[in-house]
């Protein structure tokens, strides 16, 4: 049993040897239990399965239900986190989910919506790791009744290059060993500060909704969007909004009212990251 924020999760798995090495890492922070009575949120297992006359694969299921293909067996622990974030997205239909990192500093949450490559996960463990209160590295999760955003602080995933960037530029920063060949690539993750993951159940109003474009050598260049075009945006990258209907938006345009909106484009992480510490007071 696994408590991961305010959701209970229990994961079974015929390939605990894999598992359990970076689970103890990333979530020793977290409280556990080798069992527990009541109520369970997510029912996980993670076990192989054969493809082929010599082959085996590792698949997740939910409650019987297999959502993604089989994966090589090296890959068991990234399709936890992945399988995680689907049970989130999917399944937690109380709240309003983003697909965004965000984070906090003074009082304010700061939200980072970004497709593939657009380089959101590096500058959310950038920012992490200076200073900033990790609020969630994927999900940014909105209670439409309070209008503020729930931290979800688990690992932060890095691909590719991005793994060796934050390891030179955050030497101390604990990082699993990278796996490869990946459908994302080359992916490691960062352990969440456990002065995040102790205070996940502070909510805090967004005040800054930042569309980070990430383009090698390119000179940092920003702009301030209008809210209609900052709320369209948001919207675009809504696992679940169409479950609220009407009353989803209007509390999602309620939830950003007093934010500012800006969308950048940047070749230099240190760069953009000063800008933000410098623009998100």
């Amino acid at each position: 049993m696994l408590d991961v924020t305010s959701y209970r999760c229990r994961i079974r798995s015929d390939l605990a040897a894999a598992l359990a090495k970076p689970l103890l890492l990333l979530y020793q922070d977290y409280p556990a239990y080798l069992e527990h009575s009541g109520f369970i949120d997510f029912d996980i297992e993670l076990n192989s399965k054969r493809t082929g006359w010599l082959e085996k694969n590792v698949e997740f299921s939910w409650d019987g239900q297999t959502p993604f293909p089989a994966l090589p067996l090296n890959q068991v622990h990234p399709l936890f986190e992945w399988g995680l974030n689907w049970c989130i997205s999917t399944l937690a239909g109380e709240d309003i989910v983003i697909h965004a990192a965000v984070l906090e500093r003074n009082g304010g949450a700061l939200v980072l919506p970004g497709d593939p490559g657009s380089g959101k996960s590096t500058l959310c463990a950038a920012l992490c790791l200076s200073g900033w209160r990790l609020l969630s590295d994927e999900l940014t999760i909105i209670s439409p009744i309070t209008g503020q955003v729930r931290p979800m602080p688990r690992p932060i995933s890095l691909k590719d290059a991005s793994i060796g960037i934050i390891q030179s530029r955050f030497p101390d920063a604990t990082i699993t060993t990278p796996i490869g060949d990946t459908r994302k690539g080359d992916i490691a993750y960062v352990r969440p500060p456990v002065a995040a993951i102790h205070r996940w159940s502070d909510e805090v109003p967004i005040r800054h909704v930042i569309f980070p474009r990430y383009s090698a050598a390119s000179p940092l260049d920003s702009f301030v969007l209008t809210k209609a075009r900052m709320l369209s945006k948001l919207l675009d990258n809504t696992f679940n909004i169409g479950v609220f209907g009407t009353s989803g938006f209007a509390a999602l345009a309620e939830a950003v009212v007093d934010s500012i909106g800006y969308e950048v484009k940047y070749g230099d992480l240190s760069e953009v990251a000063g800008w933000i510490d410098t623009t998100c007071r």
